[in-house]
């Protein structure tokens, strides 16, 4: 097992686990066609290449949503504008055009601009929600609230390593986040790779309750549908828009 294990299977227990309380824990969408595409090598980082292959391989497949639990910051962290990957850029802009709807991590590095590919117009980004009082004193979860607090409910808090700005489209939970991890086990994650998923779950039981979108051809006008159907359902939790952009969608 690596990292890339660990992270991935608790990124797709957050959309499609089937467990249920005390034992085990249930995903946003359970009955979801889950597909995984592995883009980070044994011990090393994801390339453009890896990336752009996930997306096409997806988008060859018909997949309706596309979850990028990475994130790619600037070219060096205090940049003010995020670095453009063209073989990615061209993958998503292929996918949108196949009726896909890509959501993606905004990335953690502590307040910095989004990064990309969160921050490609093509994209939904999203930030990572908190709660006060939900993570145990003196836990790595706890130690992440930062301010402003939310409003009226100053319990809820985006989390200080969370990068925001401009692009930012919604906010999903995202600290001390309960999921499966190999072999058969359950653990605690932080991260915005943690938030995007939940997003990506509640885009799929959205879609999965809304038969004109779904049957609509498998073209621009579709993913644009899926992308107006999740902001829609996002309510704002009294922050500004640079850090929860249209809220937490339900």
């Amino acid at each position: 097992m690596d990292n890339g294990d660990l992270h991935g299977t608790h990124v797709a227990g957050i959309i499609a686990a089937k467990g249920a309380p005390p034992k085990g824990v249930r995903g946003m969408a359970p009955n979801v066609v889950l597909r995984s595409y592995r883009v980070f090598p044994k011990g090393g980082n994801a390339s453009n290449f890896d990336i752009a292959k996930a997306i096409d391989h997806a988008r060859e497949d018909r997949c309706d949503l596309v979850n990028l639990s990475l994130g790619r910051p600037a070219i060096n962290p205090g940049d003010p504008e995020p670095q453009d990957e063209p073989l990615v850029r061209v993958a998503l802009e292929d996918a949108r055009a196949a009726g896909i709807l890509p959501i993606v991590a905004a990335g953690n590095d502590d307040r910095h601009p989004v990064g990309f590919p969160a921050s490609d117009d093509l994209c939904i980004a999203v930030s990572a929600l908190g709660r006060k009082g939900t993570s145990p004193k003196g836990s790595v979860s706890a130690s992440s609230v930062a301010p402003p607090p939310g409003k009226p409910d100053a319990r809820n808090f985006i989390a200080d390593f969370s990068n925001v700005g401009p692009q930012v489209d919604v906010t999903g939970p995202g600290v001390g986040i309960v999921s499966t991890i190999p072999p058969n086990d359950y653990g605690v994650m932080d991260g915005t790779s943690m938030a995007c998923p939940a997003i990506t779950g509640v885009a799929a039981r959205l879609l999965s309750s809304d038969g004109q979108t779904l049957k609509m051809a498998r073209d621009g006008s579709r993913s644009d549908a899926m992308a107006k159907l999740l902001l829609a359902a996002a309510k704002s939790l009294g922050f500004p828009p640079d850090l929860e952009g249209r809220g937490l969608p339900t």
